[in-house]
């Protein structure tokens, strides 16, 4: 059979060549120019002669779907062939003869130039992916959501708790009274912060910079606080190697004078993470400070490039966490795991060892270890502070940690080492990859829910929900698989401590991506099965807290090896997220409870509502674990009183209270509750040596609460005031609504720019 004769290119326009006449091959032809035919379309396979002129076009300028061909390489399609076609007519017809076909092609790309950018001038045009910097003047037609609110100078992502507050408007309305600040608990607020505030004062002590890594307590003290570090963070945030570790720390006993300054400040902030698993009451809190304190002074002493070392990165990761954990500017380690990060990739942290120098596999192996630890503690302060992690898989080709012991770290070439062992095997890195696999779909989950570019789309937070209830199921195997080979294994390397926080790491995610969804549920029931995995989780989340039961007692000190001991006290004495996630959880549960007390008021029969019991029972164990706290040293009483009018008023709806009772039950509890942490407050003061002066309450109310004239104390309540820490305005804690004249925190858009400008220095 006689092969088939390939057809030759059309090189015609398709209107020449229907039309069967002679084509010159311009962009319009000039047939189709006389004719005033639009569009002048060529088959796809046909390239212009005045593109071939001009070179092959960048296949980033190509526009899908478009069958005309690019007139210029460096020049994009005019976006609407019917705009070229209405401007048509202002083109010469001297520059379009056949007779001149440079002249028509550069006449027709100087005025698609010309559209491109009056187009442009209207409306933004970017490719996809493209980077481009927003000029002042321009206005998006569409502007993002806020997707938070905003305190002062910080702007709060919708992870942060804060914005669980909106959905209690029942309880905080009643509580503020900004028109009657002489109420008996708006005094008893005051009193309590300006108690809490002398606490606080007297545990801040002089640091010297020539005698940093002076504090060092005797060596039984110290062995128990590295001994609780290693044995619990550690396990899950791999940082030091600890072979090398304990060799250096037998060194420095031997001669504490000769020991470098690099060890002893590792040694301090171990010391410090393990201060807070020390004793019930956090009796180490002020040194646990100066340590930190101390850390921070020696990172920015100069040089600051004799830092930018292994050891340097390692004492950054711990400082980081010793922050967040023992409250030394906790609200900020978003911020600082920032600069971490930067640091990190500076130092080449972010590519894989293989890319680098030859090195040994003790070196590549700690580079990725560190790297991994560094990405969880960016997404972890990043749900905390309710910001976006800024950085993507695109950023790094680092792989993960290899399943090795310390011990297993040679100085053979990496790039020579031959997997050995089993994957997954019970090693020292066990935990720390087991909540690696989930660190992907958890950045996902936090950049859906605080990047306010994201599209508000409930099939994603849906489709997200379905992912990470996966994740969660094989997580919870992999956790009973390591628990199962722990039991064959002599050395303790997975405890129950490990377990709590790796499930709390992920457990959280639930919250943060249902908790914009949970408030609007009341008003429509399409999201109420946001609130019902909210309340799911949040149970989960209260019995790895320890919140399920009321807990009476203490531990005995110096027990904090005990691993369910070690995480009692890390949720009843840390900060950050062991502060952050009680709070979002009891915020769920708070609001179950009152819907279920509402529900069975409204409903015929007299039956309790199902999870009735085992709601109040989690919320009176969050009673007793404030109590704890504020023993511990939190100064913040405002959640202990939040929980407690929650119960009250839950009971005052299911009694069918009228609302004037209803609200002054509230008002009444918040008083009683007030005055306990006051108490409690004092023993604190007592216990730390600290004189107490009962001031009358309104000399406690002039103190706290500054005159105003009428038209600031109007910008003041205009303004959303900060929950976090205490403020210009006199806030504090739960922090920063002020109680006595207080206002809700607003959505970011309802702000007056003019007032924050005003107030924010």
């Amino acid at each position: 059979m006689a092969e088939k004769k390939r057809r030759r290119p059309a090189l015609a326009c398709e209107q020449c060549r229907r039309r069967k006449i002679r084509c010159n091959r311009n962009l319009p032809c000039s047939n189709c120019f006389k004719s005033n035919i639009s569009p002048c379309t060529y088959a796809p396979t046909h390239v212009p002669a005045s593109r071939s002129k001009k070179g092959a076009a960048d296949s980033s300028s190509h526009v899908p779907g478009r069958s005309a061909p690019v007139v210029d390489s460096n020049q994009r399609q005019s976006p609407s062939d019917s705009s070229a076609k209405r401007h048509s007519s202002s083109v010469p017809s001297s520059t379009i003869g056949s007779n001149s076909d440079t002249s028509t092609v550069d006449a027709l790309a100087a005025r698609v130039k010309e559209l491109e950018q009056k187009l442009a001038e209207s409306c933004h045009i970017t490719q996809p992916g493209e980077d481009v910097f927003i000029q002042p003047d321009d206005q998006e037609e569409e502007p993002a959501p806020m997707k938070g609110t905003v305190s002062k100078t910080r702007f709060f992502g919708q992870s942060h708790w804060m914005n669980g507050v909106v959905m209690f408007p029942n309880v905080f309305d009643v509580l503020k009274l900004p028109n009657e600040r002489n109420k008996e608990p708006h005094m008893i607020f005051s009193k309590c912060k300006t108690l809490g505030r002398t606490i606080k004062s007297h545990r801040l002590k002089p640091i010297s910079t020539d005698k940093l890594g002076q504090a060092i307590p005797e060596r039984g003290l110290t062995d128990q606080l590295v001994n609780a570090y290693f044995a619990t963070f550690e396990g899950v945030f791999r940082i030091l190697h600890g072979p090398t570790f304990w060799v250096e720390y037998e060194r420095y006993w031997q001669n504490p004078e000769a020991a470098s300054q690099v060890f002893v400040m590792q040694m301090q902030t171990c010391m410090a993470l393990g201060a807070t698993i020390h004793d019930d009451v956090f009796s180490l809190r002020p040194t646990a400070m100066q340590w930190i304190h101390e850390v921070q002074i020696w990172l920015t002493l100069p040089p600051e490039k004799s830092r930018m070392t292994i050891a340097g990165i390692q004492i950054m990761c711990m400082l980081n966490l010793a922050k967040a954990c023992c409250g030394v500017g906790q609200e900020l380690t978003w911020i600082a795991a920032g600069s971490l990060v930067r640091q990190a990739m500076y130092m080449g942290l972010h590519r894989d060892p293989k890319h680098l120098a030859n090195m040994s596999v003790y070196r590549s192996e700690i580079r990725r270890r560190l790297w991994a630890t560094i990405l969880e503690l960016n997404l972890q302060t990043s749900y905390d502070s309710g910001g976006s992690p800024l950085i993507s898989s695109k950023h790094y080709d680092t792989r993960p940690p290899a399943n090795l012991n310390d011990s297993e770290l040679s100085d053979e070439p990496d790039a020579e080492r031959q997997p050995s062992g089993d994957p997954e095997a019970l090693t020292d890195m066990s935990v720390q990859l087991a909540l690696q696999k989930s660190y992907a779909l958890r950045l996902v989950i936090i950049k859906h829910v605080n990047e306010f570019r994201s599209k508000e789309s409930y099939t994603e937070t849906l489709r997200l929900n379905s992912e990470l209830t996966k994740t969660c199921r094989t997580l919870t195997e992999a956790l009973a698989a390591l628990s199962q080979a722990q039991r064959h294994q002599p050395r303790i390397i997975f405890t129950q401590f490990h377990s709590a926080l790796v499930q709390m790491f992920t457990y959280r995610c639930f919250l943060s991506l249902h908790q914009p969804m949970v408030a609007r549920s009341n008003d429509d029931p399409t999201y109420y099965y946001s609130r019902k995995v909210s309340l799911d989780s949040s149970l989960k989340l209260a019995q790895l807290c320890t919140l399920s039961i009321p807990r009476y007692g203490n531990y005995p000190t110096g027990g904090s090896n005990d691993p369910a001991t070690s995480l009692n006290r890390l949720i009843t004495n840390g900060t950050g997220i062991f502060r952050v996630l009680p709070i979002q959880t009891l915020f769920s549960v708070s609001l179950e409870f009152i819907k279920k007390c509402e529900e069975q008021r409204d409903s015929l029969g007299g039956l309790p509502a199902m999870g009735y019991g085992e709601l109040r029972s989690v919320l009176n164990a969050a009673l007793v674990w404030y109590e704890r706290r504020i023993l511990a040293g939190e100064t913040n009483i405002k959640g202990y009183c939040f929980v407690g009018a929650a119960i009250a008023l839950a009971d005052a709806m299911e009694l069918g209270l009228s609302q004037e009772d209803t609200d002054q039950t509230v008002i009444d509890t918040g008083a009683r509750l007030g005055n306990k942490s006051y108490e409690l407050l004092k023993q604190v003061a007592e216990r730390d040596g600290i004189p107490v002066v009962d001031l009358e309450d309104e000399e406690a109310i002039q103190f706290d609460v500054p005159l105003l004239d009428g038209d600031a104390m109007q910008d003041i309540m205009d303004i959303p005031l900060d929950w976090m820490v205490m403020g210009d305005l006199g806030l504090d804690g739960m922090g920063g609504f002020n109680w006595a004249r207080g206002n809700m925190p607003q959505e970011f858009e309802s702000v007056d720019p003019s007032v924050v400008s005003q107030t924010q220095f």
